[in-house]
């Protein structure tokens, strides 16, 4: 349909397909099946549906051998994927501990089938949650994320990043399936700034290992460990859900200065994303 469109009007394209896509299913479920909370998991599918839209029907980059960055499947980057699950764990354990050691919430046990079996239904949890998330990389690091490398790298890992938070915003607003407890009006910027902090270190990971499969990793870890860390966890006060967990300020804090070590120590030399989109 458009072949010969610079990258940055196909990341333009693919975003504003990926949000008009977004909102459209949000409605439709809204008036359909009010209660069904299938919206979310058709909501994760849309950066694919998009991705592939712009690959085999707006561009048709897919088609053939011509077209440029793969979407990152022939690599596996495995060297970081040590790192992939670990960073979130810490991020998470500090955020969470200082919520335990400030009095706003406390360490709980699980009490519900014990210990072995909390850990073996977490460990179900990562891999159904990291094989859903799949779908948000393929679309904002695996497409969005090289067609704006003429902007550079660093800015590129952060525009992708803010691109992907603001996705989140129609099953924030529109729906009740995203539960959100406090005042929106301060939980939605923390949110998106912790979302795109923790965009900057997917993306950096994808452009470094031109792999996918770390910033997969890490996305299903961090949502993983949320769950872990909120069943381990009492509110003892009000003000906790603005410090502890997905949009709290420890959180937030956290996730920063994970992504100024990574834009401050991992080099971007090594980005060479010219794989045919085929290839893939």
């Amino acid at each position: 349909m458009f072949s010969n469109l610079s990258d940055l009007k196909k990341a333009s394209y693919f975003y504003v397909l990926v949000m008009l896509i977004n909102v459209t299913q949000v409605l439709i479920f809204r008036a359909v099946a009010p209660e069904a909370e299938t919206v979310v998991f058709t909501h994760m599918a849309t950066p694919l549906l998009a991705t592939i839209l712009m690959l085999f029907v707006v561009t048709r980059d897919g088609v053939g051998q011509g077209g440029r960055y793969g979407l990152g499947f022939r690599r596996s980057g495995w060297r970081t994927w040590g790192l992939a699950l670990l960073l979130p764990l810490l991020v998470l354990a500090v955020s969470y501990g200082l919520g335990w050691l400030s009095g706003v919430a406390a360490l709980a046990m699980p009490t519900d089938g014990g210990l072995p079996n909390f850990i073996i239904n977490q460990l179900i949890n990562f891999v159904v949650v990291t094989i859903l998330v799949l779908s948000e990389e393929i679309g904002f690091r695996g497409y969005l994320l090289p067609r704006l490398l003429g902007l550079g790298p660093k800015r590129a890992a952060a525009l992708s990043g803010f691109a992907h938070a603001t996705w989140h915003l129609p099953i924030f607003l529109l729906t009740p399936f995203y539960e959100v407890q406090g005042n929106m009006f301060l939980i939605i910027p923390i949110f998106l700034l912790e979302s795109t902090a923790g965009g900057v270190i997917m993306g950096l990971l994808r452009l470094q290992t031109d792999s996918i499969w770390p910033g997969t990793i890490l996305h299903g870890a961090f949502n993983s460990f949320w769950e872990v860390f909120g069943e381990l966890t009492l509110l003892s006060s009000p003000i906790a859900i603005y410090l502890v967990g997905e949009s709290g300020l420890f959180t937030l804090l956290g996730t920063v200065v994970a992504a100024f070590w990574f834009l401050r120590r991992r080099s971007m030399d090594t980005v060479t994303l010219d794989q045919p989109v085929a290839a893939d």
